[in-house]
């Protein structure tokens, strides 16, 4: 599901932004909801979009105000600047827009951006972890992640400069990160995640050595590894190794 939200201060212009993207999206096969609003406030009290469409001008709080208070809370969703006049593009360069449109709308030009931003979300999708924290959602690219653990209803997902936790199953995460007859998720990112034990996913590029017991990690961690995937688990890391093509196997 694309969550997309639309933020513009002219009641009628926002009506038919609205009608715009629903009838370009409607011609893609994909799920897609679309919020909208005629003010900044609301919108920040809604959960993380994947696609916003922020008019810059904007009262009391400008479409750049309002950016820059959704990149404080660690939103990545793409942002598609609205604007009469092309002179925001420096002031605006903090808070990452992914494109700006010029009133009036085009929907052709529409089209063209948000098919560019469907694409962009998708690839990054292929290469990340999507965790929802609260309102906010967090991209944690593949190459960042250590292992990830599971304790209760909690998963806890460890990089080298913090942990962070949600609510969440490793089995949900499986579908997403674990295919062991299949050869690394990204082969540009170097990443290949592996269930060493019913509690922890590892991410096979950390991994510097093993044993019968645990999996050691190039941050000096070690974590557990049971006793049935051991065998496996050698395989995988073997195959790993081989399709990295950086080291040389004996």
């Amino acid at each position: 599901m694309i969550r997309i939200g639309i933020c513009e201060d002219e009641p009628v212009f926002l009506e038919r932004l609205k009608k715009m993207v629903s009838a370009i999206l409607d011609k893609y096969p994909m799920a897609y909801s679309i919020e909208a609003f005629t003010d900044g406030t609301p919108l920040l009290a809604r959960g993380a979009f994947d696609i916003l469409l922020l008019d810059i001008e904007m009262q009391p709080c400008n479409g750049i105000a309002l950016a820059r208070k959704l990149r404080e809370r660690h939103e990545e969703g793409r942002i598609i600047f609205i604007t009469a006049y092309e002179q925001y593009a420096v002031e605006a360069y903090d808070v990452q827009p992914f494109h700006y449109l010029l009133k009036p709308v085009e929907e052709r030009r529409l089209e063209e951006v948000l098919a560019k931003a469907y694409d962009s979300l998708k690839k990054e999708a292929e290469q990340a972890i999507a965790v929802r924290q609260g309102g906010a959602v967090r991209r944690i690219p593949f190459r960042d992640v250590l292992y990830l653990e599971v304790l209760d209803r909690k998963v806890y997902l460890h990089t080298g400069k913090e942990v962070i936790s949600f609510y969440g199953k490793l089995g949900d995460l499986e579908h997403n990160l674990l295919n062991i007859s299949s050869p690394p998720i990204s082969i540009h990112c170097r990443t290949y995640f592996f269930r060493c034990h019913r509690s922890y996913v590892v991410n096979l590029c950390h991994v510097l050595s093993y044993d019968k017991r645990d999996v050691r990690l190039d941050n000096g961690e070690s974590i557990p590894l049971s006793k049935r995937r051991h065998q496996v688990f050698g395989k995988a890391f073997l195959r790993y190794l081989k399709e990295r093509g950086d080291v040389f196997c004996v």
